[in-house]
């Protein structure tokens, strides 16, 4: 409040993730309609996260300081800017390790705050001080951005149990005002009149954060900043996708070349590359936690020539981030319980995997398939994949999409696609079975002109045909984890 009716200079740091762009983006937009002396600061994602990636930016004409989705525990970087007469605001849901007295912190992890969602993303809660900066001036600019948090919360994977999070969550489905990302949701080919969750975290999020993935942050955030459908706009879109797909293939390459390399008897995967980049390392991880049943941890070179650094992805059972705060050959660990990173010393690697192991002695990797409901395929029409994907919309962390168990499927035929060779479409009569991320192998097994029942996500694929005449299209889909050859008694 001082500092905008003083007309003081705010900058803003942005973190690398969607959650911390969008939050930056959120923030600087409502400070716009208070005073033009702000502006937006932020690092690559190769360089790393926190205030002190940033602090040589930082001039010294600066007088407000705001860090959103990062920093609380950035206690040396914050006291350099203090010393300078930077006053220093923190707008974080990360965990709180240390108490910081630098600076006036916004985030719920506090042992003695009694907000109640102790599941907010970054974006959330900078939109709540926004909110309450509405309060003050008298002002409802705040609503004009409310399809943002919600997104925001997806992108990091927080608690869909969060009666909160949900409502934000219906917000951005039902609500979408963003030019620039309902360009992006029509460009992947997303019904805008009926987007879930499933639409946004595998579609338009990844595509987002492809960008910062490639040290290209800027590309993000002026694309989040787009207020209107442009030609600049539709060619942030085109760009976005390209990298993503680009993502896609080499995070496809770094899985076959190490997935021989897994051993059994190891608790968690952990493999060292140093072509894949930090800016994928934890999508490759999270794939080969997905194939392998257990943590995973992809490693590269660190900063200096004795460290390696990188990042992990953990399972539902437990948090990975108080595992790892546990292993005494860590350096230093951060992120969330089943998502973050990680660095050690380059000697203390194979110790890291004995203690794993050694923690983890009595896990055993779970290849079992769980699904919620099961169905007759000849049950399986567009009225009942609707009602399931409304009860389904608002997905996400601790609230899984539905997953169900079709019978009595008799495949007919089967087609490899994709321009990589890695979607393979089974056709089985009036439900069309899609598996995605495979291989010609894959396919090659698929046993045709047989009886099989599959497990999976069901979904409509709606098109519209154009020639010889406008025709809409729909046709009932199973997005399968894996099926099985039905054996009759």
């Amino acid at each position: 409040m001082r500092a905008i009716k003083n007309g003081e200079k705010i900058v803003i740091f942005a973190d690398v993730d969607f959650d911390g762009i969008s939050s930056a983006v959120i923030l600087y937009k409502i400070l716009l309609r208070f005073t033009d002396n702000v502006q937006i600061k932020y690092v690559e994602r190769s360089q790393g996260h926190g205030s002190k990636f940033v602090i040589e930016q930082i001039e010294d004409d600066t007088d407000l300081y705001i860090a959103v989705d990062s920093s609380s525990n950035d206690i040396e970087p914050l006291k350099f800017l203090v010393d300078k007469g930077i006053d220093c605001l923190v707008i974080d849901h990360h965990s709180v390790d240390i108490e910081n007295p630098h600076c006036i912190l916004v985030n719920p992890q506090q042992e003695d705050c009694k907000y109640p969602n102790k599941n907010a993303s970054g974006g959330l809660l900078v939109y709540k001080v926004c909110q309450v900066l509405d309060d003050y001036m008298d002002t409802r600019h705040a609503l004009e951005l409310s399809d943002l948090p919600g997104f925001a919360l997806m992108a990091d994977m927080m608690s869909m149990m969060e009666m909160e999070n949900r409502y934000f969550a219906k917000v951005s489905l039902k609500g979408l005002r963003h030019e620039g990302l309902k360009l992006l949701f029509e460009a992947m080919n997303s019904d805008l009149k009926n987007l879930t969750s499933t639409d946004f975290l595998y579609g338009a999020s990844p595509a987002v954060t492809a960008a910062t993935r490639a040290d290209n942050i800027k590309l993000a955030i002026d694309f989040l900043m787009c207020d209107k459908a442009t030609p600049e706009t539709k060619g942030y879109v085109k760009e976005l996708i390209k990298l993503n797909e680009h993502r896609k293939v080499v995070q496809a390459e770094a899985l076959e070349r190490h997935k021989d390399s897994i051993k059994d008897e190891d608790k968690v995967a952990i493999i060292y590359d140093t072509t894949i980049g930090k800016g994928l390392n934890g999508l490759v991880a999270q794939e080969l936690s997905k194939k392998f049943n257990r943590p995973a941890i992809v490693i590269g070179d660190g900063e200096d020539e004795y460290t390696y650094a990188g990042s992990f992805r953990g399972l539902d059972d437990f948090s990975m981030l108080d595992l790892l705060d546990q292993c005494n050959s860590t350096e230093h660990t951060g992120g969330h319980p089943g998502a973050g990173g990680l660095s050690l010393k380059k000697e203390n690697l194979q110790k890291l995997k004995d203690e794993l192991n050694n923690h983890l002695k009595d896990f055993v990797p779970d290849s079992t398939l769980y699904y919620d409901l099961e169905f007759s395929a000849d049950s399986v029409n567009e009225n009942l994949i609707n009602y399931l994907t409304e009860f389904f919309r608002y997905s996400g962390n601790n609230f899984k999409p539905g997953t169900f168990l079709i019978k009595d499927l008799f495949i007919s035929d089967k087609k490899l696609m994709g321009k990589t060779n890695n979607t393979v479409k089974i056709d089985c009569g009036s439900l069309q079975l899609m598996k995605f991320k495979t291989d010609e192998e894959y396919y090659e097994q698929v046993p045709v002109f047989t009886e099989v029942e599959a497990v999976g996500s069901l979904n409509m694929n709606v098109w519209t045909q154009y020639r010889p005449k406008k025709k809409v299209i729909k046709t009932c889909q199973l997005f399968i984890e894996d099926y099985r050859e039905t054996i009759k008694q």
